[in-house]
Order: C-alpha cells, then sequence, then structure tokens
C-alpha cells in the first residue's frame, strides 16, 4: 500500500493537486454556501422561472424535483437554501422525515432547539408581558423571568398571560388552544429544556399540539417562525420523503394513507401562508404518488406545468462539474485552474452516453481515474486510451 505522504505529494508535483479531490464513495458534498456549489446555469435559470410564476399564482408554492439516486437532488436542494435566504425566506432542509405530519413537526421544532425557540417567542411578546413592581436598570433575560417559574401553579400564570399575547398582539393564532400550547413551550422551557418526539404525537400525555389542530397548530408555528426569524415566509426543502412514496416500501394502506394526508397537508398550507415546498424524489415515487393521487399530483406540479426533472447533464455542464471539482484541489497559485488537467480534454469525447453524465457517476470516473494514474505513475496529461479504459473498466455497460 502507497504512502499517504508519497500519493499527496505525487499529486502536488505531477498533476497540482493537493488531494484526489472526488470522494471515493461519490457521496454527497458537505458545502452549505450557495455560491461554492456546483450548479448548472440551467438548473438556475428553471429555479428564477418556477419561484418567479409561483410567487405571482394564487395556487401552492410547491414543486417536486425528479431525479434518480446520484442525478444531483440533494445539491438542488442546498441551493435552494441559499437561494431562499437571499429573498427573505427562511429555509428548513429536511433529511428524510416520517411519514406523518407531527413528524415534520417534531424535527422542525428539535431542530431549532426548545431553548432556543422559547427564549425567541419570549422575546417577541416581551413588550407585552407585564413589568415586575420592583423596575431594574438592567433589563431581565430570559433565564431570569424563568427563575421563579418552579411550581405548576406560577407556570399556570404565566402561560395564560402569554396565551392573551401570543393570541391578541403578536397574532399569530385565533385558536385559544393553540395559543395556550405554544405558551407551555415558554414557560415550561426551565424543567424542560428540550423537545422531544412526544410533544409532538398529538393525543399524548403532556403533548404541545392539540387534538384535531395539527394543521392550525403548523400554521402558527409557521407565522412564529416567521416573526421569530424577520422573514417573509418560510420554505421546506424535503429530501429523501420519496422513500415513503414507493410502493414496495408501503406494506400497508395506513401508511400509504398518512403520506398522502402529510402531503395535502403541506400543499394546502403552502396555498394558505407563505410556505414554499420542494419536494425531492425518484422517478418511482413521482409516478407511485401520482398514481395514488392524480389530483394531489395536479396540485403539487400545477397541474404538470413545474416539476424540477433532472436530466443528465449536457456535455460543456458534466466538463464544468469536472472542472469545479479539480479546482478545489488546486494549490492557491496553480495555473491550471479551471481546466481539465490531468484528465486529456478528450475526457469529453468518451462522455456521451447520457448515463455517465448524471454527477454521481461523473465523480466515480474521477476518483477512478486520477487513483489509478497514481498507481501506475501515468503521465501527465493523462493519455486517452488510459483514461477510456478507466471509464469502461467502471461502467461496462455504458463503453464510450
Amino acid at each position: 500500500m502507497k504512502n499517504l505522504k508519497d500519493v499527496n505529494s505525487a499529486l502536488f508535483e505531477s498533476y497540482e493537486l493537493e488531494i484526489n479531490p472526488f470522494p471515493a464513495a461519490a457521496a454527497g458534498i458537505d458545502i452549505e454556501d450557495k455560491s461554492k456549489l456546483y450548479v448548472p446555469d440551467g438548473w438556475k435559470n428553471r429555479v428564477e422561472e418556477y419561484i418567479s410564476f409561483l410567487t405571482t399564482g394564487r395556487g401552492p408554492k410547491a414543486f417536486p424535483i425528479i431525479g434518480k439516486y446520484g442525478s444531483g437532488k440533494t445539491v438542488l436542494l442546498k441551493y435552494l437554501k441559499g437561494y431562499f435566504q437571499e429573498k427573505g425566506i427562511y429555509p428548513f432542509l429536511f433529511d428524510n422525515p416520517g411519514l406523518q405530519f407531527y413528524d415534520l413537526a417534531n424535527f422542525l421544532m428539535r431542530e431549532i432547539g426548545r431553548h432556543e425557540f422559547a427564549k425567541s417567542l419570549w422575546e417577541l411578546a416581551k413588550p407585552h408581558i407585564k413589568k415586575p413592581a420592583q423596575r431594574t436598570l438592567i433589563p431581565m433575560s430570559f433565564s431570569e423571568w424563568l427563575s421563579p417559574l418552579s411550581k405548576k401553579a406560577e407556570r399556570e400564570s404565566k402561560a395564560i398571560e402569554l396565551q392573551k399575547i401570543i393570541k391578541n398582539k403578536l397574532s399569530v393564532t385565533t385558536d385559544e388552544e393553540i395559543a395556550y400550547r405554544l405558551s407551555l413551550i415558554v414557560v415550561e422551557a426551565g424543567i424542560k429544556p428540550y423537545f422531544e418526539y412526544r410533544d409532538f404525537v398529538v393525543g399524548g400525555k403532556g403533548a404541545l399540539v392539540a387534538e384535531k389542530e395539527e394543521a392550525p397548530y403548523f400554521k402558527a408555528l409557521l407565522k412564529t417562525l416567521s416573526l421569530i426569524y424577520n422573514v417573509k415566509g418560510i420554505a421546506f426543502l424535503i429530501d429523501e420523503f420519496e422513500e415513503v412514496a414507493l410502493y414496495k416500501r408501503m406494506p400497508a394502506k395506513r401508511k400509504a394513507h398518512e403520506y398522502l394526508a402529510t402531503l395535502r397537508r403541506l400543499i394546502n398550507l403552502s396555498e394558505e401562508e407563505n410556505l414554499w415546498l420542494a419536494l425531492a424524489m425518484p422517478p418511482e415515487a413521482a409516478d407511485s404518488t401520482q398514481k395514488l393521487d392524480q389530483a394531489l399530483w395536479e396540485r403539487l406540479t400545477t397541474e404538470g406545468q413545474y416539476k424540477f426533472e433532472l436530466n443528465p447533464l449536457e456535455l460543456e455542464e458534466a466538463k464544468g462539474l469536472l472542472i469545479w471539482w479539480l479546482d478545489r484541489a488546486r494549490p492557491e497559485e496553480s495555473k491550471k485552474k479551471g481546466t481539465l488537467f490531468p484528465f486529456p480534454e478528450t475526457i469529453i469525447d468518451y462522455l456521451k452516453d447520457p448515463e455517465l453524465r448524471y454527477p454521481r457517476p461523473l465523480v466515480r470516473i474521477g476518483f477512478s481515474i486520477l487513483a489509478e494514474a497514481i498507481n501506475r505513475k501515468e503521465k501527465c496529461p493523462f493519455p486517452e486510451d488510459f483514461t477510456r479504459e478507466i471509464i469502461e473498466n467502471n461502467y461496462p455497460s455504458q463503453k464510450p
């Protein structure tokens, strides 16, 4: 086995790369900054088109992202996360949430954190909270406000005060029960600093969601979050929600019903509130969802007009992706930035099969070529025959 130091030295000296930038498993990338992601211009233009149209329309602000595994769905969701932030929409990226509506509430609130949510809601309510008889020069902190609430009777008194503020002053809900449940999150933050899954299971002991009030409760959450983050709206970017939509993974009708009920509620909220939805799913899941409920699918896609289908990259886009990965590992002073070096320029000629031009196969090809070139001590730019051989070995059924 080669010494890692020797491998890196060979990369740096011969190939002008500090490391092999392509991940061996062709896994997702850990970049959150939208500007640093590689997103083809064609995708960016379609995002602009979709958002522009759906902003002015009266229907749901929602669309599916449809693509096979490795086609770039997660990268597009990360791009959308940054895009919405720039537009004054606060995005939440959900990774494989559960089927039921309260699963989403649980995922959302646990990501924010109980103390953070409670403190932020208290800050909104603070101007309306009754001032203590003894005034102090230093404003009271949230922790100081919580400290006297060790007894249930004291918490109940403050909860009722907050309930009225949430309903009448903050106007996040007109429902007294929902306002009260939100106030409990605040007054109980001292004794329950973390959210638990059971907090959002309707009907459970101590649940924070009133029975048969899931949708109005979620609407109140959305309004509260918009106030907390001082934004125009909220975006839910849901990755791997498609797992539940495949027939083979739905052994019971109940699962299909739960999936459709959750999707329907989200679409309803998107229509009523400034909630944006982008749901990533493979083609099989899209077909299954459409078969399960054609009318719901029509609403999700605006009668089929807006479904973001991820097809193989164009040749120039594939070239751009390979260069993007290579540039991530270039030395700062390298003059090879923006080029395919050490790959031959003709590598694009071997990627004419569309199946090779999805992001994941391209990453796998890039990793394999560099790893084998180091092993064989290939001179660069790499010979065309060598490059072709590695591609054929990785994808024998798609020979260039």
